[in-house]
């Protein structure tokens, strides 16, 4: 799925800095703010690593090892 901010800032490029729509030009720098903000803490998107269908009757069971190595 993209991300709707990309969206945004694409557009805020054309109708707020080519065209010069002033509401379009504050959107464009919130949304490329927070694309910036992100990049500065490290947040990332979240990744689906599996997507299954489960069958009636079946269930899933997630677990976390304890790392006891100290």
């Amino acid at each position: 799925m993209p991300d709707p901010l990309a969206y945004l800032r694409r557009q805020t490029l054309t109708r707020g800095v080519a065209n010069g729509s002033r509401i379009w030009l504050v959107l464009g720098c919130t949304a490329w703010a927070i694309r910036i903000i992100r990049r500065a803490v490290g947040t990332k998107k979240l990744k689906t690593v599996l997507s299954e269908e489960l069958p009636p009757a079946q269930s899933l069971v997630i677990t976390h090892l304890s790392d006891n190595t100290k």
